[in-house]
Formats: structure tokens, C-alpha cells, sequence
């Protein structure tokens, strides 16, 4: 099994070393986000996400970027639409979530103990905003939580991901 979870974890470093963002792909999904709208247009289902944006953070390690902007947060959820409001437009998250659906309460930080922002408030309504889904249905935690550890080790730790 040991061996199994080692060829998994290469096999995602690959993945990630040598995916083409610029190439369409119909199991990734790139969102320019200028509005909140825009995030209605996200993959509901399971999924890795990273959140991209314009604003400069000092001690961000990530390398990851595209299209000028950089990670600040990447994540994994079964519900990626729900999860990605949770962060990028709490409020709406929050007064729109169903008893029945998940409600999550330790989301994307920008300023210390709040949790989740809303961009279309201030500071965020300036920054520029894209998100990157990558679909994974049918996947287990256990894989989700691999392309987490495998986005780390090929491009480092986005520092809004640091707990």
C-alpha cells in the first residue's frame, strides 16, 4: 500500500509539473472572476481549486501563477461551488446555505479571524480574481487530499493555505 501512495504522489507531482493551463481542457475549469456572478458558473462537484489574485502578499512561498496573477489558496470539497463561496462571497454563502448543506466555518483569512471575504466589498471589489477548478468526480478525500500535498511540493504552499 506504502508503495501504491508513493506512485500516486509521483504520479500527481507529474501531473502538476507538466499540466498546460494555456490548453483548454474539459476537466479543468479557469474562471476570470470580476463580479460575483461569476462564481455561479463554478463546477458544483468534487474537486482541487486554487485561488488566484493580483494582490501582492509579502511572504506568499507559491509559486504557482497564472496570467500575471499568483495562489494565495488551494483546496479541495465534494460541493467546489459551495466551498469556493464560502470564501470568495461569504455573505451570500452564509444567507443563501440550506440546512442540509455543508457550512463551512474555516475559510479563505485575509485579515486576521475573519473568516471568508466578499469581493464585491472593499479591499477585494479591486483585485482581480481568477479561479482554477480542476473536476474530479467520483474521487475520494484521500486523492484530493493528494493533489493538496502534491500542489505543495511542486510549487509550495499558498499563504492563504497556512493555518
Amino acid at each position: 500500500m506504502e508503495n501504491t501512495s508513493k506512485s500516486i504522489a509521483e504520479d500527481l507531482k507529474d501531473y502538476f509539473k507538466n499540466y498546460d493551463y494555456s490548453k483548454p481542457n474539459s476537466d479543468i475549469q479557469i474562471i476570470k472572476v470580476e463580479t460575483e456572478n461569476d462564481l455561479k458558473k463554478i463546477y458544483y462537484g468534487t474537486g482541487f481549486y486554487i485561488i488566484l489574485t493580483n494582490k501582492i502578499f509579502e511572504k506568499n512561498p507559491c509559486q504557482f501563477d497564472y496570467q500575471n496573477l499568483k495562489a494565495i489558496y488551494r483546496g479541495h470539497s465534494y460541493f467546489t461551488k459551495k466551498r469556493i463561496l464560502s470564501h470568495l462571497s461569504n455573505e451570500y454563502y452564509n444567507s443563501t446555505r440550506k440546512s442540509n448543506e455543508p457550512n463551512y466555518k474555516v475559510c479563505l483569512k485575509i485579515e486576521d479571524k475573519i473568516n471568508g471575504i466578499n469581493i464585491n466589498q472593499e479591499p477585494y471589489k479591486d483585485w482581480k480574481w481568477t479561479v482554477i477548478v480542476h473536476k474530479m468526480k467520483n474521487s475520494s478525500k484521500l486523492i484530493r487530499e493528494q493533489m493538496e500535498i502534491a500542489f505543495d511540493n511542486v510549487f509550495q504552499k499558498p499563504c492563504k493555505s497556512i493555518k
